[in-house]
């Protein structure tokens, strides 16, 4: 069990202004009935609190952290409205109507179309009160998040501030402090929620946690699941998306707890298709989750590719100039294990820029001694047996690709840039393993944030926001500039602002 801090208000004010870490005091009175029970101080939790506090509502805001503010210790920060205060005094014309259509275009078409409306709407109000409450973003935002190779807004939208998912956390935690020290929010760190206690209709009346080695419980009105996602636990990790988690990247207490919370009162989940894994990274080491190592330049615009992307079966699976990386995502998503190699010859070695980004070329060839994502042989056979592929399906596409240098055109895959064929020894490969922070299953709710029976039937009392609802469902399988924190932080403050609170 973590060390337990509390927060009431008895702490001083100044103290309490910064936040700077949350000190420890008695265990909140288990008699008392909240207005909210918010489990989860996270993106969406927070706001939830102080705007839930700020109507008078009595807030209990659990975490297993030992600190408030979930995954904006570790986010870029990056959020997106569509008729902002700062768009305006730059003459930008939008609307949240423009806005939803493009999180449906830019999501495939995948994105929940109930979170994809509400963040639309509501994230035009929750940018103007981060801007008011002291949110600086970086000079030229907004903008359309256009990069090499992704897909974009029409219309300039998307901010961050320099500092990134932590200058929104310092704006909340100022935010905070006054509905804190007010006594309205009860803040209880270092608690594991453990379940969900249900009267005898189905209704939600609070949740059960352990503090000091007891079993305490918590009864509210309402209870909100703002827990975040899955991606730092490996049981369910694996359960969920099939593969191990490669890299272990994201905030240490995204274990999950919220799915369980919702599915032991009946909920259900969507979104395990969507999960998407990036384009490969080379990782530390073959014990995971493991870490990102080193990157390879996979963008085309930015360094044309003379290597050949090999799958387990030897084969390739997508042209390796292919511009867009949503089309590089999903070709990788189909590839057992997200797991494939970067192979070339000594001639390619020689010939070509290192793709490795910040390498050397003497960087590179040590690490085929001592790196276990590295691996080097004399002939094509032997790599194979080295790597673990398929030596006959790799001696077919080496010749096959081969053949397509030697014409200079009609390769299978469409690929342009055909420089040099892999004709002779020592060949080289780099193992690249697909990996994501983010949790795409999660859980299922309607138009106004409450959970889902698999019959269609709301649970009574219980709703959930922000990551616990699944990136999915704000991503689809696709990149959205802003639609991570957006949703989360919008739809939070709208359930502080707007369930009912009193008797």
């Amino acid at each position: 069990m973590k060390r337990r801090t509390f927060v009431q208000s008895a702490v001083a004010t100044a103290s309490i202004a910064a936040l700077p870490s949350l000190t420890r005091g008695a265990t909140p009175m288990t008699s008392t009935r909240w207005d909210f029970v918010i489990v989860g101080a996270g993106t969406a939790g927070l706001p939830a609190a102080i705007f839930a506090s700020r109507r008078g509502a009595r807030v209990l805001l659990i975490d297993a952290a030992d600190d408030v503010g979930g995954t904006l210790h570790l986010a870029n920060g990056q959020v997106a409205a569509g008729g902002s205060k700062l768009q305006a005094a730059k003459g930008i014309v939008d609307s949240p109507d423009v806005h939803f259509e493009e999180i449906m275009r830019l999501s495939n078409g995948l994105a929940d179309r109930n979170v994809a409306r509400l963040t639309a709407d509501l994230a035009p109000a929750t940018i103007n009160w981060l801007l008011d409450a002291g949110l600086k973003p970086l000079d030229d935002h907004p903008v359309t998040g256009d990069a090499v190779g992704r897909k974009a807004y029409n219309v300039p939208r998307y901010l961050w501030a320099k500092e990134e998912g932590k200058a929104i956390l310092a704006v909340i935690r100022r935010e905070l402090a006054p509905e804190v020290a007010s006594g309205r929010i009860t803040v209880q760190l270092g608690t594991r929620v453990s379940g969900l206690i249900v009267d005898a209709n189905g209704a939600v009346e609070g949740v059960r946690a352990q503090v000091d080695g007891k079993d305490l419980e918590f009864r509210g009105r309402h209870v909100l699941i703002t827990t975040g996602g899955y991606a730092m636990n490996p049981q369910r990790f694996q359960q969920l998306v099939g593969v191990p988690p490669y890299a272990g990247t994201s905030y240490p207490f995204q274990q999950g707890d919220g799915l369980d919370l919702a599915t032991s009162v009946g909920g259900y989940l969507r979104g395990q298709e969507l999960h998407r894994a990036g384009t490969g990274s080379i990782l530390t080491s073959e014990h995971f989750p493991a870490k990102p190592y080193a990157r390879f330049e996979k963008t085309p615009q930015v360094r044309a590719p003379w290597e050949l992307w090999i799958n387990d079966a030897g084969q390739r699976f997508i042209r390796e100039d292919e511009p867009l990386v949503v089309k590089r995502e999903a070709a990788l998503l189909r590839q057992p294990g997200f797991r494939y190699r970067i192979v070339f010859d000594q001639a390619i070695l020689d010939a070509a820029p290192i793709g490795v980004v910040n390498w050397t070329k003497e960087q590179l060839l040590s690490h085929f001694d001592t790196h276990s994502m590295f691996t080097r042989a004399e002939t094509l056979e032997q790599l194979a047996a080295k790597t673990g592929i398929d030596a006959a399906g790799l001696a077919a596409t080496v010749r096959e690709y081969n053949e397509s240098v030697r014409r200079r055109g009609g390769d299978p895959f469409g690929r342009e840039h055909l420089p040099l064929p892999l004709a002779k020894g020592p060949f080289y490969a780099i193992t690249l393993l697909g990996h994501s922070a983010t949790s795409s299953t999660g859980i299922v709710v309607d138009n106004q944030m409450r959970v889902l029976r698999g019959n269609g039937q709301p649970v009574p009392n219980l709703y959930a926001t922000g990551e616990v609802l699944g990136s999915g469902a704000t991503l689809g399988n696709a990149f959205v500039p802003g639609m991570m924190l957006t949703p989360a932080l919008a739809i939070g403050r709208m359930l502080g602002m707007t369930l009912p609170i009193g008797a």
